[in-house]
């Protein structure tokens, strides 16, 4: 990118969007998100770069919702994994046995008390 060239950036403001989460039967659940018009815009502009032919709208926001969960959650097993690393003692100290595996992550085990010994 040159100098002169500039970034146009939308800001997304989550605090702002309206929700609606209804549980419904048979484990199943609707949302609603209502975004504002730039929202909108920018993710109409999104999937016409993104989505692939012969997928629905629906079939690629489920795939960019759930590629989404699957983000966040490993985020958060890779803070987990952080965290017992750090604390090895601290964790030790409640019971907990941090285990380093060979590929560079970590097993939490309970470790065996005095009684059980």
């Amino acid at each position: 990118m040159s100098q002169t060239e500039t970034k146009t950036r939308i800001r997304i403001d989550v605090d702002s969007w309206k929700i609606k989460v209804r549980e419904r039967r048979n484990n199943r659940m609707r949302l609603q998100i209502n975004l504002s018009k730039d929202e909108a815009l920018a993710y109409k502009n999104f999937t016409d770069v993104c989505k692939p032919d012969g997928i629905t709208n629906d079939q690629f926001l489920k795939t960019v919702f759930i590629t989404g969960i699957e983000a966040m959650n490993k985020q958060l097993a890779d803070l987990v994994q952080e965290y017992a690393k750090a604390n090895k003692e601290e964790l030790a100290s409640s019971g907990i046995t941090v285990i380093e595996n060979e590929d560079g992550g970590v097993t939490l085990s309970e470790t065996p008390s005095d009684e059980e010994e």
